[in-house]
């Protein structure tokens, strides 16, 4: 509808300008997204900072419970009481990590629901591992994965947001950022799974792996880590590891591995080189250094967002605003250009108009109707100039003189096709008729059997050929010349069609209903049907019979032509079917590699006088052809002729009766 309605203006206007506009679009477009980009940065830095401070306190908290609840498991007389102290903190450290996870969730929706879902579980369970810690009732390692399961949670959601920074950069520094938190985190699990090896029963192999493992983790860790440090963080990191307290956390480390290594093999167990109250003390200098590390490196990622998102802010600002200019400019000198040409191209389209909707048609429309064309004075030529706007002026004139000569050539040309076509073909009908009159006279002159079966099959031939007269005439567009007045038998007309046939005599007829077919049909019900009982008896098994049946339906009357051949392919049966529901323009047919004459000349019939003609698989594996007489075409008296007995045609009528008793006979 867009396209109906545009002007010609609109439409030159729409090509020359669409560039502009589209440059425009996508630049105000992409400038509007960098910026917005630059925004989100920022604000997801405002967001992410405030949720550090929850998420810090909530792993500092969890892991002292964790590490207050190994020693109470490894005997430490002290940690009940200290755990009173640190449950309460880690409940309300607990109850404010909601915050945290609703900031997350509009980060990575779906890796955050399900750690909150996982956290929710673990929050109910918590009351019930106090009380088996209290009761001393758990193993160490199992509470010892219990806390760490909540710990969890902010590794999850410090993964999520290095996952979805806005941009490469922001999220390298919250990687570096969720390293420093896992290398705390593993200093943290070290030491209070560690806490079981200073008992006397030692670690069991389990907690031996998973203190090996820990501890290694934080050390190789740190390594990896120390080239992605700013350089106070890097200056801060090797005062720690310089530091006594680390030096002290260390030796604890080996010691109590070469402690569960002796216990292992029943030796005398050497002692720790440090008490369990000085170790400890070192391990919270140890373990609040590296969590001054992760902190420190989260509010330089958090800046460095901060930073980033304000630039990228002021710099796509600026490039949208040159994008705009550009666009604007380049938009007017687009248009200024474009109005030069709008008034030629309009006069163009004025002219080309004319000629498409008055003069051409006038032209063909005489053409049509057989009156002469003189092209050098009654069509009149564009004229736009040399350059390309009259270059296709001109080419439309081409064009034009083209399409009016092919026009005037195929008129002629289908005008003689079609006269020499039908003078043929009634030319022949006439000598048929006459060759058939001849036979006839014959037939009756002769008493001789074998004399007469000779002629007999002269008339059949004849009567084929007459047949094949009739579908030229039929293919072009005229009516055969056979004609009846009165009202046939369908029986009747049953055996003149089968008559026609050169395999007549495989032909039987089943049952036929006692109903008449108007005169005016009966020539072309004939041949329709001659044509279908000559394609079954010719594409099945010589020796297989040829049924026919009729019944009378609600529409009006069937004749069912059933042969026992080998059928046909489902695509060719159901292009038959189409050609025989819709029959093309013959031009079309004839001009197909695959003509298929017959069926046409059926669909000819059958469409000019309302008959439905179907071919479906027969019960024998051949074809079944199904022809629909409606109820309109049926007569309501008796028949008072023969099917062959008082035709009008393009000649004498020929009495049939001695041949009709014949094939009644079969």
């Amino acid at each position: 509808m867009l396209k109906a309605t545009l002007s010609v203006r609109a439409r030159i206007l729409a090509i020359a300008l669409i560039p502009s506009v589209a440059l425009l679009v996508i630049g105000v477009s992409a400038a509007g997204y960098l910026v917005a980009q630059g925004f989100h940065a920022r604000n997801w830095a405002s967001e992410l900072e405030k949720a550090e401070g929850i998420g810090v306190s909530f792993a500092e908290t969890v892991q002292e419970e964790r590490r207050l609840s190994l020693a109470e498991l490894a005997g430490d007389p002290a940690a009940p009481a200290q755990l009173v102290t640190q449950r309460q903190r880690t409940d309300t450290a607990m109850n404010g990590i909601g915050q945290v996870s609703g900031i997350l969730t509009s980060l990575d929706a779906s890796t955050i629901q399900d750690t909150a879902s996982m956290f929710a579980t673990l929050v109910q369970q918590v009351s019930a591992m106090r009380h088996q810690v209290d009761s001393r009732a758990v193993k160490p390692l199992d509470a010892y994965t219990f806390y760490s399961h909540l710990t969890g949670v902010i590794s999850s959601g410090l993964a999520a947001v290095a996952r979805n920074a806005p941009d490469a950069a922001i999220g390298a520094e919250q990687y570096v950022t969720f390293g420093l938190y896992q290398t705390g985190e593993a200093m943290s699990r070290a030491n209070a799974i560690g806490l079981a090896g200073a008992s006397p029963e030692g670690l069991t192999p389990d907690e031996l792996t998973e203190f090996g493992h820990q501890a290694g983790a934080y050390h190789v860790q740190l390594e990896n880590l120390l080239p992605s440090l700013t350089p106070q963080e890097q200056s801060d990191y090797q005062a720690l590891v310089k530091s006594t307290a680390w030096q002290q956390v260390s030796s604890m480390e080996s010691a109590i591995v070469q402690r569960a290594a002796t216990l292992a093999g029943t030796r005398n167990v050497p002692p720790l080189p440090l008490s369990v109250p000085d170790w400890q003390n070192a391990a919270g200098q140890v373990s609040a250094g590296l969590q001054d590390l992760w902190k420190s490196h989260n509010q330089y990622g958090i800046q460095f967002a901060l930073d980033d998102g304000n630039k990228q802010a002021r710099n796509f600002s600026l490039a949208g605003a040159a994008v705009l200019l550009i666009a604007i400019a380049a938009f007017l000198v687009a248009l200024r250009l474009t109005n030069r040409m709008v008034g030629r191209l309009k006069r163009l389209r004025r002219e080309t108009l004319s000629l498409a909707d008055e003069q051409l048609p006038d032209i063909m429309g005489r053409l049509r109707e057989g009156q002469p064309v003189d092209l050098g004075t009654e069509v009149t030529p564009l004229d736009h100039g040399k350059d390309e706007i009259g270059q296709v002026a001109d080419a439309f004139n081409r064009a034009q003189f083209a399409a009016i000569e092919a026009a005037v050539t195929e008129a002629k040309t289908r005008e003689g096709v079609n006269a020499v076509f039908l003078n043929i073909a009634h030319r022949s009908q006439v000598v048929v008729h006459r060759q058939l009159e001849i036979l006839d006279k014959a037939e009756y002159e002769q008493e001789d059997p074998d004399q007469l079966d000779m002629l007999f099959q002269l008339d059949h031939l004849a009567t084929r050929e007459r047949r094949n007269a009739e579908n030229l005439i039929i293919l072009g567009g005229e009516q055969p010349g056979r004609r009846w007045r009165n009202p046939v038998a369908l029986v009747e007309l049953v055996r003149s069609a089968v008559a026609e046939t050169e395999n007549y005599a495989r032909v039987r007829t089943v049952r036929l209903p006692d109903v008449s077919v108007v005169g005016n049909v009966v020539a072309d019900l004939i041949h329709l049907l001659a044509e279908l009982v000559d394609n079954a008896t010719s594409f099945s098994p010589p020796e297989s019979r040829v049924e026919i049946s009729g019944n009378v339906v609600g529409k009006g009357v069937v004749v069912e032509i059933t042969d026992q051949g080998l059928g046909m392919p489902p695509e060719d049966l159901e292009r038959a079917n189409e050609t025989l529901r819709k029959p093309p323009d013959f031009s079309v047919t004839t001009l197909s590699s695959d003509s298929r004459l017959g069926i046409f000349v059926v669909a000819q019939l059958a469409a000019r006088n309302g008959v439905s003609v179907r071919l479906v698989e027969s019960d024998y594996g051949g074809v079944r052809a199904i022809v629909l007489v409606p109820s309109s075409l049926l007569a309501d008296k008796p028949p008072t002729e023969p099917a062959n007995g008082s035709a009008e045609q393009d000649g004498p009528q020929r009495p049939r009766h001695r041949r009709a008793a014949m094939l009644a006979d079969d």
